[in-house]
Formats: structure tokens, C-alpha cells, sequence
């Protein structure tokens, strides 16, 4: 675990000074979108806590994207990810942004629990914060895109449900966007490096089955939004999601974004500096407005 942990927090240094140098100037504050920081969700002070973005220009009760973010299961914050939200809060949605203890402090589903246990806490405060409970919409990247998916498979089978127990959501799933996913884990070198720090050996071995989202994917998986880019090391695995939705009869979009002339990375519509990935959030946000009920 020593050998574990030491490799981890390297790998959480310099992925954050990437993402810092990423964002670097961006606003803290939006005009039309009301931030409220630091909100618990569950019993752990440090990591279950969400920030919450609210546009101050809608009428009505307020559609919400509630966010599952990527980083290899190990590494990711709420701050890594608000210029994000703020972005998709001011195209009028409200923006649900939690934190989730990471690996390997936690192992597979400790993560999902968590998943699991800010879904039910945006349900427990629709009225509060003025969220329309009729009109909720997940959006996932890299890791969190593969979270995103399999909670999904979770929400819309109920046999798969059963496999963690955790009780349905008071909440009206209408889409997703899911982004630069780790989908099919079990596809060989997918669990690799870093991703055994959450899937260790013995937890892979017996625990296949709860792993294996796709296994569990009908019919009724909510449309979703699937994006990639010519240069994500994840490529593959968003087309082959696509054409298994297709086999389903699932509603999807895939896209992949950038070209030799204008190469674009993993997840590369978190960086709110590029027009790409602007036109990427665009694209998504009105996919969703489209399945609004």
C-alpha cells in the first residue's frame, strides 16, 4: 500500500499542475450564475462535500446536471472541476459538482457509493434549492464517464441495482453526456497501472460481475451523448460503447472531436480556454435541452 499510495500522490501532483496551468486566470465567479460552495452530502468532512451553481435567469424550477468526475479513480476534485460547471451553470442548468473519496483509500464501489449517496442528497433538496426534479441529467468524463455509465445501468435495471442495493432516486433521469469513458473494464490492459489502486486483484476477481456495467445496459439506458477526440488514449473504448448502444437500441450521438490540424486530447472539453471544447459543452448542453421533459 506504501509503494501504492507514494506512486498515487506523484501521479495527483502533476496532474494538477496540468490542470492548475490549464486553468490558469479562468473566474471563480460568474455573472448570472450563484455559487454555493462546500455543501455535505454524507458523513466524511473532507471528501463528501458538493458545490452547487445556480443560473439567476431562469424561470421556474431549474433543469440540473449533477457531475461525475474522471481521474483514474485516484485523483480529481470539485475545484478541478468548476470552471466546468460554471460554463454549463450559465447555459442554464443548475450544476450539481461533488467531491468522492478517491484510491485507494477506498476500493471498488466505494466510489459509486458515494455516487449513489449525492444523487439521493440532490433529491433530498430539489425544493430547497429550487431544482427541477423532472428534469436531471448526468455527465461523466474518463473515470467518471465510466461511473456515470454503470449508474445508469444501475438506475434503469433493476436486477443490476440489487447487485449493490442501493434504492431508487427520486429523481427524472432524462440524459447523459458521457465523455472520454474508461468503459468495458474488463477488455484486456484496461485495468492497469493506477486503476488497480480501486480494482485490486482479489476484488476483480470476485467481483466481475458488478464490474461489468455493459452486461447490464437494456433498452432503457437513457439517451446519451458520447464524445471523444482524435488524440484520447480512450478512443476506442467510446466507439465500441456506441455501436453496443446501437446493438441495444439505445439513443445515442457519438462524436469525436479535433483533427491533424487541431488535435485534441483526453477529456479535452474540461479546458473552458479552447473553442473546441466550448463547442463540445455547446453540443451537449443542447442535447440535453432536446430530451428535456
Amino acid at each position: 500500500m506504501t509503494d501504492t499510495m507514494e506512486e498515487v500522490l506523484e501521479m495527483r501532483r502533476m496532474w494538477k499542475k496540468s490542470d492548475d496551468a490549464r486553468d490558469a486566470g479562468l473566474p471563480r465567479e460568474v455573472p448570472g450564475v450563484r455559487r454555493i460552495d462546500d455543501l455535505s452530502y454524507g458523513p466524511d468532512p473532507k471528501w463528501h462535500l458538493l458545490d452547487l451553481y445556480l443560473p439567476e435567469n431562469v424561470e421556474g424550477k431549474i433543469p440540473v446536471i449533477i457531475n461525475v468526475h474522471g481521474g483514474g479513480y485516484c485523483y480529481g476534485t470539485k475545484e478541478t472541476y468548476q470552471f466546468y460547471g460554471l460554463n454549463l451553470a450559465a447555459h442554464g442548468f443548475a450544476f450539481v459538482n461533488p467531491n468522492y473519496r478517491l484510491a485507494p483509500e477506498v476500493v471498488f464501489p466505494g466510489e459509486l457509493d458515494d455516487v449513489d449517496r449525492y444523487m439521493h442528497w440532490v433529491s433530498d433538496h430539489t425544493d430547497e434549492y429550487g431544482l427541477d426534479r423532472n428534469n436531471v441529467f448526468i455527465a461523466g468524463d474518463s473515470a467518471g464517464g465510466q461511473m456515470a455509465e454503470q449508474y445508469i445501468a444501475i438506475l434503469t435495471n433493476a436486477e443490476y441495482r440489487s447487485l449493490f442495493g442501493y434504492e431508487p432516486v427520486d429523481l427524472k433521469f432524462r440524459a447523459a453526456a458521457l465523455n472520454s469513458g474508461a468503459f468495458f473494464l474488463l477488455d484486456p490492459g484496461m485495468i492497469a497501472g493506477k486503476l488497480d489502486a480501486y480494482f485490486p486483484k482479489d476484488i476483480v476477481e470476485k467481483d466481475r460481475r458488478r464490474i461489468s456495467a455493459e452486461d447490464y445496459i437494456t433498452e432503457d439506458f437513457l439517451p446519451c451523448y458520447l464524445s471523444t477526440a482524435n488524440e484520447d488514449f480512450l478512443h476506442d473504448q467510446t466507439i465500441k460503447l456506441a455501436g453496443f448502444l446501437t446493438a441495444r437500441g439505445v439513443e445515442h450521438v457519438c462524436r469525436s472531436y479535433g483533427d491533424k490540424d487541431n488535435p485534441q486530447p483526453h477529456v479535452f472539453l474540461m479546458n473552458q480556454k479552447d473553442e473546441t471544447a466550448r463547442q463540445c459543452n455547446e453540443d451537449e448542453v443542447e442535447f440535453f435541452r432536446k430530451h428535456m421533459g
